[in-house]
Order: C-alpha cells, then sequence, then structure tokens
C-alpha cells in the first residue's frame, strides 16, 4: 500500500508492521484407534501378490538334452534338445536354442532353429531370429525380427495337441510304411 507523504515527494512504499504469525494446526483430540478384530479386513485377506517365480539358464550355461519344467523358465544360455514346458518361457536375447519347444507362452528374444509349439501363444520380438514352424492360437511378430518358417494358428492350442497325437501315434505304431507316416503327418 502507498500513502501520499506530505512533503510532495514520491509515494514510498509503507512497511507492513504486523506479519500474521504461522498458525499451527489446531490439534482436535483423538478418537483411539479402533481394537484389532481376529477377523482380517477385506485389504489383508488377499495373500501379498509375489514376482512370479522363473528359472534362468545364464549366459555361460549350456545344456544339451531334454528339458522340462513346470515353472517359467527364461534362457540365457545354449539349449540343444526339446524343452517340454507347462508355463511361459523365454528365450533370451543372449539365449539360443536347437530343437523343439513346447510351452504355453512362449517369448522369442534370442535366437532358435526348431518347431515352436504353443497352447497360448508365442511372441518374437524384434531381436529374435528363428527358424522353424510355429504352432499356437496366437502368434506375434515385431517388426525387425527375423523369421523363416511356416505359421499354423488354431483356436485352444489345437494344432500343437493334434501335431503331438500324430507324432505319437506314428512313434508307437510298428513298422508303418514311410508313405503312411508322411500322410500321417501331413494330413491336416
Amino acid at each position: 500500500m502507498m500513502n501520499a507523504n506530505p512533503s510532495g515527494r514520491g509515494a514510498a512504499p509503507e512497511p507492513a508492521l504486523t506479519r500474521p504469525e504461522p498458525r499451527e494446526p489446531r490439534s482436535e483430540p483423538r478418537s483411539p484407534p479402533p481394537p484389532r478384530t481376529a477377523e482380517p479386513r477385506a485389504a489383508e485377506v488377499r495373500a501379498p501378490e509375489a514376482a512370479p517365480r522363473a528359472s534362468v539358464l545364464g549366459p555361460s550355461l549350456r545344456f544339451r538334452g531334454e528339458l522340462s519344467a513346470q515353472e517359467d523358465l527364461i534362457i540365457q544360455g545354449s539349449v540343444e534338445g526339446s524343452i517340454t514346458h507347462t508355463q511361459n518361457l523365454t528365450v533370451g536375447t543372449d539365449g539360443s536354442m536347437k530343437g523343439d519347444i513346447r510351452a504355453r507362452v512362449i517369448v522369442i528374444d534370442g535366437k532358435v532353429e526348431g518347431d515352436l509349439y504353443a497352447t497360448e501363444s508365442v511372441n518374437i520380438r524384434a531381436t529374435a531370429k528363428v527358424k522353424g514352424n510355429v504352432f499356437a492360437p496366437r502368434v506375434g511378430i515385431t517388426e525387425g525380427a527375423f523369421f523363416q518358417g511356416q505359421i499354423e494358428m488354431q483356436p485352444s492350442g489345437a494344432a500343437v495337441q493334434e501335431h503331438s497325437a500324430r507324432l505319437r501315434h506314428a512313434a508307437l505304431s510298428p513298422s508303418l510304411e514311410p508313405a503312411t507316416v508322411d500322410q500321417m503327418l501331413g494330413a491336416s
């Protein structure tokens, strides 16, 4: 605020005489928290969500043979053989696989030479190099990925189950003619 000065000079700011003191919050009487009962609240009923368990085959590890697992698996090393899996399987950017992979969900970031059989989905990402056929109800190939092979998509993993049944039947049948085996495997 400015007041005119009786001496005729320009107005000068008037210093504030009183500054309001910072207020302290009023402390209202608090009631004690309600006693805990034996019955947990809805938020406490759920178990804390843990990170999904996953096994990792590290970059310096090499595996040869048949591999099967019941938990998520991340391959950063080298696998030569076959993988039968019930959960998610990821071949990481440092991972390489020579052989067939069977899993619920397959994600490829690295190199794979072999067929991919998924009951749910296959995702081939930009860093992937895949040479083989894909059998899954849902398939995604990201731009930049290398893919050489064929894709067969049928609902609910029917292609995977059908192909497995044909292979089992061919393996169990004694002395089938090669033409018969070819017919069984080639029939759609």
